[in-house]
C-alpha cells in the first residue's frame, strides 16, 4: 500500500485541505471532517484494489511447443489502454495472451480508436512491449476516426500488406474501432476474403446489462459502417458478443492466483491492472472485471472452452450505430456469435498459463543476454 500513488495522493490532498482551511482561517473541525472523509474514501479504494487474499500458485496446464508451421498468424487491431487511470485493461490481457500462447504467432499490433484515441493506443501499446523488451512485434498506428483518409493510414497497408503475403494464414483480433479493416478493404478489395478468420470483440443481441446497470455498446458502435463490411465480409467471422465477456469476470481468486505466480509479465499485469480491479469492485457487485477481448482471443486458439451459435446477421447500419446485431435470415454468412464461457476454470488457466509461459521467457532471455 505505502508503493501506492493513491496512497500518496490521498496525504497529499489531506495537507493541502488542511492548509487551506488554516490559511482561510476555517474552523479546525472542518479540517479534521474533511481529512477524515479523504481518509475514509481513500481506504475503501485501497482496500477494494489489494484486498484478494493469497495462495501458493496455481496449477497450470502445459502449454506444449507448437511447430511454428502450425502455429496461428495473427494480427492485433486494438485499442490497447492498459495502465492508463480509468481505461479499460481487456486489449493488454488479450495481447500478452497472445504472446506467451504457443498456438499463436503474433506479426504484428495495428492501433485504432476505441477506449482512447489513437495517440494514446498507441503509445500504450508501444510502452508495453518496451517494458517487456519485447522487439520482434511492430506497433503500427492506425485511424484517429472513422473518416480519415484510408491512402493514409499506415496500420491498413500493413494488414494489406501482411495478407497478400500469407494469404489464406493471417487471422486478425480486432477489438476496437473496425476503421482499420474498412480501410485496408478499401485499399484491396479482396482483402477479407484473404482471410484465415476474423476475430470482433462487440456488439449485443439483448440489452446488456451488469449489476443492475445498463452497458453501452462501445465497440461495432464506434464505426457502424466499418462494423457492417466486418460482419457482412466473405471470410469465417467470429463475434464475441457483449454478452460473453459477462460470462468471463476476472474476479479476487484470479487476482491472487495471478499475485502468486511471480514472473515478469504477471508481476506487470497486477500493477497494470490494479487500479480499474478496484474501480470494478466499487461499481458492479461482481468483483472484478470481463475480460471481454480475451474471449475472442481464446476463441482463435481454444474454442472448446466457449459456446458458440452460428447465425445470418441481417444488421443494418442503423442497428449498428447502437451496437445492436439481429440475428435472422439472410444472405451470406453465417457467422459465429460466441455467447459465453463453458469451462470457465480453462479459460482463465490458460490465460495465465500463457502470461506466466511468457513471463519466464523473457526472464530466461535476459540471463542469457547477461
Amino acid at each position: 500500500m505505502l508503493r501506492s500513488f493513491w496512497f500518496w495522493l490521498t496525504l497529499v490532498l489531506i495537507a493541502a485541505g488542511v492548509a487551506l482551511t488554516a490559511a482561510l482561517g476555517v474552523f479546525s473541525w472542518l479540517a479534521f471532517t474533511i481529512a477524515v472523509a479523504i481518509l475514509v474514501v481513500d481506504g475503501i479504494f485501497l482496500y477494494s484494489i489489494y484486498a484478494v487474499g493469497s495462495g501458493e500458485p496455481p496449477e497450470l496446464p502445459q502449454l506444449a511447443p507448437v511447430p511454428d508451421e502450425e502455429r496461428i498468424r495473427v494480427i492485433c487491431d486494438c485499442d490497447l489502454t492498459m495502465g492508463r487511470p480509468f481505461r479499460n485493461v481487456g486489449d493488454g490481457l488479450a495481447l500478452l495472451y497472445l504472446l506467451g500462447e504457443p498456438k499463436t504467432d503474433l506479426r504484428a499490433v495495428t492501433t485504432t480508436y476505441g477506449t482512447g484515441p489513437v495517440g494514446m493506443t498507441t503509445r500504450t501499446t508501444r510502452r508495453l512491449l518496451q517494458q517487456l523488451s519485447i522487439e520482434t512485434v511492430d506497433v503500427v498506428r492506425g485511424a484517429s476516426r472513422s473518416d480519415d483518409d484510408p491512402v493514409e493510414n499506415r496500420a491498413a497497408h500493413r494488414l494489406v500488406e501482411e495478407v497478400n503475403a500469407h494469404p489464406g494464414e493471417i487471422a486478425i483480433l480486432a477489438t476496437g474501432a473496425l476503421t482499420n479493416l474498412k480501410h485496408a478493404s478499401t485499399l484491396d478489395a479482396d482483402f477479407f476474403e484473404k482471410l484465415r478468420g476474423l476475430y470482433i470483440v462487440g456488439g449485443v443481441t439483448g440489452t446488456l446489462v451488469w449489476g443492475e446497470r445498463r452497458l453501452p455498446e462501445r465497440h461495432l458502435s464506434l464505426d457502424p459502417e466499418a462494423a457492417y463490411g466486418a460482419i457482412h465480409a466473405h471470410c469465417p467471422t467470429t463475434i464475441a458478443l457483449g454478452e460473453a465477456g459477462l460470462t468471463a469476470i476476472f474476479r479476487s481468486e484470479q487476482m491472487a492466483a495471478l499475485a502468486a505466480l511471480e514472473d515478469r509479465v504477471s508481476d506487470l499485469i497486477l500493477k497494470r491492472t490494479r487500479l480499474w480491479f478496484g474501480l470494478m469492485r466499487l461499481r458492479f457487485p461482481d468483483d472484478g472485471f470481463p475480460l471481454w477481448e480475451s474471449v475472442a482471443a481464446l476463441a482463435i486458439a481454444h474454442p472448446q472452452y466457449l459456446s458458440f451459435r452460428r447465425v445470418h446477421l441481417p444488421t443494418t447500419i442503423e442497428d449498428l450505430r447502437r451496437g445492436r446485431l439481429v440475428p435472422g435470415p439472410g444472405e451470406g454468412g453465417p457467422v459465429r456469435l460466441v455467447h459465453g464461457v463453458d469451462d470457465y476454470d480453462a479459460f482463465v488457466a490458460t490465460q495465465l498459463a500463457a502470461w506466466h509461459r511468457l513471463g519466464t521467457s523473457i526472464e530466461r532471455d535476459g540471463e542469457d543476454a547477461s
